[in-house]
């Protein structure tokens, strides 16, 4: 479906942005982790939607399409010592 959209420039993925803008009501990224620079003898990536939380939905779009395809370090999350519920 994407490669296609990929050739024709920003136009179909301008329009899902503003599609979920419009009728979402949860935003969630999926993000993946650097198996080359964990060093820790792992092949495949761990792959993780993450929820996002606070302001409108617009608000939270514009700021997860503001992270696309950038490196984000666990420190710039998470605090030490901070507790985190995880549902596995």
């Amino acid at each position: 479906r994407w490669t296609a959209a990929s050739g024709q420039g920003d136009a179909p993925m301008a329009a899902e942005i503003e599609r979920a803008k419009k009728y979402c009501q949860v935003i969630r990224a999926i993000c993946h982790t650097q198996v080359s620079k964990a060093k820790i003898g792992q092949k495949k990536a761990q792959v993780k939607e993450i929820q996002v939380n606070g302001g409108t939905t617009a608000a939270k779009v514009d700021f997860i399409t503001g992270l696309f395809e950038q490196e984000i370090k666990v420190a710039d999350v998470f605090g030490q010592d901070e507790m985190i519920d995880a549902i596995g």
